[in-house]
Formats: C-alpha cells, sequence, structure tokens
C-alpha cells in the first residue's frame, strides 16, 4: 500500500495560515517568557518541528489506509486510554499522561482522531437508505460511549463534552433526520440531575462560577475574572509584546496553555484577535470545501468530522476565556503550548491536505 506514496506540492493556503499561527504562537510564548528563549520556548519550537513532519508525513500516506485500520487504530487507543486509567501520570488531580520514555503523550488527544476515522467508516458503510432507521446507529453511538466513558473518568469533562459535539455533527452530515437529532437536547435536559450528581465537586464550582464568578474571586472564580481583566485591558492594538500587566505579573493563569488567547487579547489587542479569529475561519473555509466537494463519503465524513474537532476546539476556548461557558480544559488549536493535542491537529490537517490533493487530481 505504501508503495503509492506520492510527494506532491500541498495547497499554499493551509500552509500559509499555519505558518502564521504557528509565528504567533512562538513570538506570544516568547513573550510570555519575559523575552527570553526559556526551555518552555525550545520545547514548543520543537513541538511546531515534530508536528510539521507529522503533518508532511500523513498528508502522503494513501488515504484508503486509513480506511482499512480505522477500527484496528480505534481499538488500539481504547487500550492507551484504559492503560493510561490503570498506569497513568497523575497531574492536578487529572490522570491523562502517559510516560514512554522521555515522551509524554496524552491518549486522550489522540481519540478525537481515532474516533473520527472511525466513525467516518461505520457510517461510510451504511446505505443514506439505511440510515434513517435508528437501529443502524447503535454501532456508532457504543464507538462514542466507550472513549467518552474512559475519558471522563480521568477526570476530563472538556474532551468528552467535545466528542459528543463532534458525534452530532457527523449525523448532521451523514443525513440523519433533523426530529432525530431535535431528540438529542431534549434526552441532555432530562438526563441533567444525573449528570450533575456524577460531575466532581470542582467540575460543579466550575459551572457554578460560571453563572457568577464574582462569588468566590480568589479560588474558583479568579481564572475567569483575571482573563476578562487581560482581555479588556488590551484596548484596539495591546498594550504591546511583554508589556502585559496580567500576562507579565502572572496574575493570568495558564497563560501559554488553555488562556493564551487572553494574553493575545491583552499584549495585542482587538486587532490581533481578529488577526487570530480571521486564520482559523479562513483554515475552518478551506476544510470545509474540501469536504464538500469530496464524492468519495468516507473522505468527506472525514474531511467533515476533522473540521468540526478544530471548529469545536476554537469555539470552546474563545467562548470559555471570555466567559461565555465554563472553563473546562480545552487548548486553543495550533497556538496553545504543548505537543500532543498540536501533533493530533496536524495529523487531522495532513488528512485534509491528502484529501485535497486526491480530489483535484
Amino acid at each position: 500500500m505504501f508503495k503509492q506514496i506520492q510527494f506532491k506540492r500541498p495547497p499554499v493556503i493551509p500552509i500559509i495560515i499555519l505558518i502564521a499561527l504557528f509565528c504567533i504562537s512562538l513570538l506570544e510564548l516568547y513573550s510570555l517568557m519575559g523575552s527570553e528563549f526559556t526551555q518552555r520556548c525550545v520545547q514548543q519550537l520543537f513541538n511546531v518541528i515534530f508536528a510539521s513532519c507529522v503533518f508532511f508525513i500523513v498528508s502522503v500516506i494513501p488515504l484508503k489506509f486509513w480506511k482499512k485500520y480505522a477500527y484496528t487504530i480505534y481499538i488500539a487507543n481504547i487500550i492507551l486510554l484504559i492503560v493510561t486509567a490503570l498506569f497513568g501520570k497523575t497531574v492536578m488531580g487529572a490522570k491523562r499522561w502517559i510516560s514512554i520514555g522521555f515522551l509524554t503523550i496524552q491518549p486522550s488527544e489522540i481519540v478525537r482522531i481515532s474516533l473520527i476515522i472511525a466513525l467516518a467508516k461505520y457510517f461510510s458503510n451504511i446505505t443514506l437508505f439505511d440510515i434513517r432507521y435508528t437501529r443502524y446507529l447503535i454501532g456508532s453511538i457504543i464507538l462514542l460511549l466507550v472513549p467518552v466513558a474512559l475519558v471522563a473518568t480521568q477526570p476530563d469533562l472538556g474532551t468528552a463534552m467535545l466528542l459528543i459535539f463532534v458525534y452530532v455533527s457527523m449525523l448532521f452530515v451523514v443525513g440523519v433526520q433533523m426530529w432525530k437529532l431535535a431528540l438529542l437536547p431534549i434526552s441532555a435536559i432530562i438526563m441533567t440531575p444525573f449528570i450533575w450528581n456524577s460531575l466532581h465537586d470542582y467540575q460543579k464550582n466550575r459551572v457554578l462560577t460560571f453563572l457568577n464568578p464574582e462569588t468566590d474571586p480568589n479560588g474558583i472564580g479568579y481564572h475567569i475574572i483575571q482573563s476578562k481583566i487581560a482581555i479588556g485591558s488590551g484596548g484596539v492594538f495591546g498594550l504591546g509584546l511583554s508589556n502585559g500587566k496580567q500576562c507579565q505579573l502572572d496574575f493570568l493563569p495558564e497563560k501559554c496553555t488553555d488562556f493564551i488567547f487572553s494574553a493575545i487579547a491583552e499584549e495585542l489587542g482587538l486587532v490581533g484577535c481578529l488577526i487570530v479569529i480571521t486564520l482559523y475561519m479562513l483554515l475552518l473555509l478551506y476544510n470545509y470545501r474540501v469536504a464538500f466537494n469530496t464524492k468519495d463519503r468516507f473522505l468527506k465524513y472525514l474531511a467533515f468530522g476533522i473540521n468540526a474537532i478544530i471548529f469545536f476546539y476554537v469555539f470552546i476556548n474563545i467562548s470559555m476565556v471570555c466567559g461565555l461557558v465554563p472553563v473546562v480544559g480545552v487548548p486553543l488549536p495550533f497556538l496553545s503550548y504543548g505537543g500532543t493535542a498540536l501533533s493530533c491537529l496536524m495529523f487531522g490537517e495532513g488528512i485534509i491536505i491528502a484529501i485535497d490533493n486526491t480530489r483535484r487530481d
């Protein structure tokens, strides 16, 4: 199968967008570290180089490989989640990481891509007529619930919710009847008391803090209050790199990871935020165009699913730091510090590039 690998020039537009996002990420991280090349800056540069290699390799792998081994990849990731639950590394009360030699990976990030590949194969094997019947959705629900249950026990509620959102968006694409989709929010409302009772205390506090952050400004509400202050103090053009008060004086928590958009808003202002959002919109539109113009159903569902992951990443993170949704552990794609999430996103984008190359051929 790999004898069919062909090296083709990737499309220019997504490459330019990704390079621009990487430059903003590295520049902002350099600023947040006090304009010094600290270990974190060097590590993120390594993460970008490694993720770019993953992107290039995936973009030239024959697409039928992913369909042939879709369930194998899915099962391997489920095994990784089980290993994480048994032997994973606990950080800040969450067991989400596995250390393999000098590498530390987060299987809950990888499962997002493996689930999309498995669902794309499952739905592509069902005729458009059969998708009308609920019994044909049972297999896809099982594919969803297994990783959701394992991720939720870590606990990682943000990733579990993201998997559900992506699954629902794929149901819309594959042609599930609208009245069945309407049952999902109704079911969620009915299940709300049971879901609430199953949450950890800190997760309940996050929801209550979202409703009124000022109830505990020095405790659970500290993150979102400081984030809003950082965003508001940036103004139109920002305070300038290395001049952000919230960032440089360490009032803003998780400024390099989940709250990096708040740091960008403070130092680069509204203009910087609009540039970032515009880059995301252009990338999402490109991905959507690739999915929409692809005739093969497996590749269409695969592209839509990957694009949905990026969209929900961006939407949830920016909404979170602005106080529009409760705080959850969702990084900002291609900007937040971290290696596993970045590599997985570049993995997905590499598949979309491969789909586009195949479509153009």
